[in-house]
């Protein structure tokens, strides 16, 4: 092949003014082709190629035309039905069955089993040739302040009481900011999603003028000729906080880009470091301090920290003074013989004296509260297992005077708080009636923490026995008053303990020796 370097020799031979005769005596190339090297340089001297999409062929190197051989194995009839095998994926692309699309090497398999002799990497080439596109072309966003906040779901998995199980991170991110806002929930249920949205909106105290989700059931309620169907709960929080549904669509993640980056993002700066909770409410607290970090980094574009991006958001939609909107869903119970109600297979104690009545119940994302005759009973956080109990040892106290061997080994002592377990089985096992008469004591002051107080105050000073009437005593003590002035400097300290115990012990009779 002749180069493109003695090609120009040719040139630079013939504006020297030798002839082609004499150039072929000087270049070891024959006379046609320094007539035909000529003849196209003439050309190009009088023709404005500028605005051609091809080089000058006067600097380009020779070309020749490709041998383009007949396909031998790929024949028509086999070009016909790799042509219906792709025609067959992309009916099932738009019918939702995508993963029951034919592979390549699907295709190769069924001409093989056909009786067709073919090569799998022939048919490959054939099927990217039938297949190819032009490549899809992004528009760039320009986003507003204040005018669009995108939503979407997360998966993660955490050891929370000590049980490894998949939790579902919700996630807000605002495209002009970049600011976001996350919390975790056992669910992906309606009244999480609505909870979530009045999370937000309280912490941002304004509503943006559009929300934007992808195709999820809790917002798209039905897929119709006219276009998509908006779920109620849905349609009720839009018109209460006056915003627009914006929906991406199917299988477009690129529409809400921002939050599908950030699902990732915060899930990794979050728990990639721990995953280790004693309740949902401490991985919630992660996440909390996790993004306040995070916010308060400055925005790659705008030079400022996302908090403040998010202050000019909220001027230019203006701040929002509404109230919260009602995410729970009302149901009616019946309370069982056991005083609980059943709520998703789940069981939450009520007062005692109520069996057999019908009840209203809120069901909320995180609490359960009860409602007799109008007037708020009992409220329990919400469990969302399956055949769960949660139960009030405060609502069974006048059922347990009658049934006071029940105590020991109920499941109301057994949910009740550690303290109140640690009191029972320390002091008063045994002693049920003086217990449950310490838990009215409780229960009507609401003063677990100066009983605690009280409890340790008698065991420092050596008492040897710790009674209801003593807590009661020191309870009840006026906390205001100072305390008289008592040089107990040295030995003076043990002398005064010691009188002060006696003065314990006369006070309730006691005949104890010290």
């Amino acid at each position: 092949m002749v180069d493109l370097k003695l090609k120009q020799q040719v040139i630079e031979l013939y504006i020297k003014g030798e002839s082609e005769r004499q150039i072929t005596k000087v270049l070891p190339i024959s006379r046609n082709t320094v007539r035909k090297y000529l003849k196209e340089f003439k050309q190009s001297r009088e023709s404005d190629v500028r605005n051609l999409p091809i080089p000058e062929a006067i600097t380009s190197p020779p070309q020749y035309k490709q041998r383009i051989s007949p396909k031998r194995v790929l024949t028509k009839e086999i070009q016909e039905k790799i042509q219906y095998y792709v025609a067959e994926n992309e009916w099932k692309d738009q019918h939702y069955m995508s993963k029951q699309k034919m592979k390549i090497i699907d295709m190769h398999e069924a001409l093989l089993d056909e009786g067709y002799k073919i090569g799998y990497t022939t048919i490959r080439n054939y099927v990217r040739t039938i297949m190819k596109k032009n490549k899809e072309v992004y528009i760039r966003k320009h986003p507003e302040a204040g005018n669009e906040v995108e939503f979407d779901w997360g998966e993660i998995k955490l050891k929370i009481a000590g049980k490894m199980k998949p939790y579902s991170l919700a996630v807000f991110t605002f495209p002009y900011s970049n600011y976001r806002f996350a919390w975790l929930y056992e669910s992906e249920s309606m009244v999480c999603v609505l909870d979530f949205h009045v999370k937000l909106i309280q912490h941002i105290n304004f509503v943006p003028k559009s929300f934007t989700y992808d195709n999820m059931r809790t917002v798209v309620k039905a897929f119709e000729k006219d276009g998509k169907k908006i779920t109620d709960p849905m349609k009720a929080l839009s018109s209460y906080y006056n915003f627009n549904i914006r929906l991406c669509n199917a299988r477009k993640g690129n529409e809400k880009g921002h939050v599908e980056r950030s699902v990732e993002f915060i899930r990794r700066k979050a728990f990639s470091t721990g995953h280790t909770f004693e309740s949902v409410e401490a991985a919630n607290e992660r996440i909390v301090a996790k993004l306040t970090k995070l916010n308060d980094r400055p925005h790659h574009q705008h030079k400022v920290s996302r908090r403040e991006l998010l202050l000019a958001e909220r001027e230019a939609n203006g701040v929002t003074m509404i109230q919260p909107f009602d995410a729970a869903s009302l149901v009616e119970c019946r309370i069982d013989k056991y005083s609980t109600i059943t709520v998703n297979t789940n069981h939450y104690s009520v007062p005692e004296g109520h069996v057999g009545e019908m009840c209203r119940v809120k069901v909320g994302a995180e609490t359960i509260t009860c409602f007799i005759d109008g007037k708020q009973h009992c409220q329990h956080k919400r469990d969302w297992g399956l055949h769960q109990w949660r139960m009030d040892i405060n609502h069974y106290l006048e059922t347990f005077k009658k049934k006071k061997g029940a105590l020991n080994q109920s499941e109301c002592l057994k949910q009740a708080p550690k303290e109140i377990k640690n009191i029972y089985n320390q002091y008063y096992i045994g002693k049920e009636k003086e217990f449950l008469e310490l838990l009215y004591y409780i229960n009507q002051h609401q003063n677990l923490q100066d009983v605690l107080d009280a409890i340790q105050a008698l065991e420092e000073l050596r008492s040897s026995d710790i009674t209801l009437d003593k807590i009661i005593f020191i309870c009840e003590q006026d906390k205001t008053s100072p305390p008289p002035e008592v040089d107990v400097t040295g030995n003076d300290i043990s002398l005064q303990a010691e009188e002060n115990l006696r003065d314990y012990e006369n006070m309730f009779q006691l005949t104890e020796a010290m």
